[in-house]
């Protein structure tokens, strides 16, 4: 069985909370052992975190000021390669904010399993959701995201 269906079905913000709710869920029921000062994850994990939101808000922002979707099922609709704000470094900082603000809480929480977790969300992000938005891309506007593609990195 193809794992194509996937493509594009998971919003990726339902995901984020979806995986967070699972690291919260999970550090509540199994009080793993601390590898680090309580205070100093928190502050870490809090800071990471707060890093990927306001990276993933910034993709927001500039996706609207853009004037194009920000719905990530519906890469057909999008109305312009966006390159500039945020764009100029990652071409995907809606979901390397999602990664990192559960990195973050997975840090904040010292969960182990979190970062695990975090990992399958990165991993599933790439495959079902930033790949066939590129294949999108690629065939909505040519070499002008391929241009993009080739200067602005797929994270950082």
């Amino acid at each position: 069985m193809r794992a194509d269906w996937l493509e594009l079905k998971v919003p990726p913000l339902a995901l984020t909370v979806a995986a967070a709710i699972v690291v919260v869920v999970v550090s509540f029921l199994h009080e793993g052992a601390t590898a680090i000062d309580q205070v100093t994850a928190r502050l870490a994990g809090g800071v990471i975190a707060l890093v990927g939101l306001s990276l993933a808000l910034r993709g927001v922002i500039d996706f609207r000021r853009a004037r194009t979707t920000v719905d990530p099922r519906h890469p057909e609709r999008s109305a312009r390669v966006v390159t500039d704000g945020i764009y100029r470094w990652t071409r995907n900082p809606m979901y390397l904010g999602f990664v990192l603000l559960l990195l973050g809480l997975a840090i904040a929480l010292q969960n182990t399993f979190g970062l695990l977790v975090t990992a399958l969300s990165a991993s599933f992000l790439q495959r079902f959701q930033i790949a066939p938005e590129e294949r999108w891309l690629g065939k909505q506007f040519g070499a002008e995201y391929d241009t993009y593609r080739a200067r602005v990195r797929r994270w950082i």
